[in-house]
């Protein structure tokens, strides 16, 4: 887990860069910071909370998905160069509304989902980070980034928060079976071009299998969302 835990009560800043999560370039407008709604707490013990940011930016949605833009949050203030998790900003916009994964940085643990909406030439961005029972940053998958699944023949993920498992270790011969926990359809695409395996468009239920028979690094993303990313390491 994340060596220091920045959900101890801190708020988390976030911007809207430019370039992509694998290369951010410069701030191009800053968001609200990431921290838990004022009030008190309704509903059971057992129930995640999630910190918040919500932010009107003066930008249109066509403008940021157009000009190439990532989310990318850091974890506090005092530690403004960690980043946590981060979004690249793109997919299908349904109704003026744009929903992106946010995935885990420096195995922080972290992972969330900002939502953008059109609001004239205005964009509305809303993102999330949820918190998990001991307080400190949880992955929205079982299985969780670098995790191995040693000498498994059979491996379940649950596509679940807009979000892949970042790195999944499996040895030659396992069999992965990815399950969308999540109400919009995903896909589970390899590159380039998902010449590997290309699973076509999972509704809420839906599987997709895929036996690994050769060693090698296979990354995959969803092609709705493309912020969407994961790698399989076959052993």
């Amino acid at each position: 887990m994340f060596g220091v835990g920045a959900h101890e009560g801190e708020p988390h800043p976030a911007h809207i860069h430019t370039g992509t999560c694998g290369e951010l370039g410069d701030v191009v407008v800053p968001l609200d910071q990431l921290a838990l709604a004022d009030g008190e707490g309704t509903g059971p013990e057992s129930a995640r909370a999630a910190d918040v940011s919500e932010t009107t930016v003066n930008l249109a949605l066509t403008d940021i998905i157009a000009g190439g833009h990532a989310i990318n949050v850091h974890e506090s203030e005092a530690n403004i160069g960690t980043y946590i998790a981060c979004g690249d900003i793109g997919g299908v916009v349904v109704e003026g509304r744009l929903i992106i994964g946010l995935g885990e940085l420096n195995d922080s643990g972290y992972t969330g989902v900002a939502v953008l909406e059109e609001n004239g030439d205005q964009t509305d961005v809303t993102a999330y980070v949820p918190r998990s029972d001991d307080g400190e940053g949880a992955s929205g998958t079982p299985a969780a980034a670098g995790e191995t699944a040693e000498s498994a023949e059979e491996v379940a993920v649950e596509i679940v928060s807009y979000t892949f498992p970042e790195q999944l270790e499996v040895a030659a011969g396992t069999t992965v079976t990815w399950t969308n926990m999540d109400s919009v359809p995903h896909t589970v695409t390899s590159n380039p071009n998902g010449d590997a395996f290309q699973s076509g468009a999972l509704r809420e239920g839906e599987t997709f299998t895929f036996t690994f028979t050769e060693a090698g690094t296979y990354e995959y993303f969803c092609e709705f969302h493309p912020g969407m990313k994961g790698t399989v390491v076959v052993t």
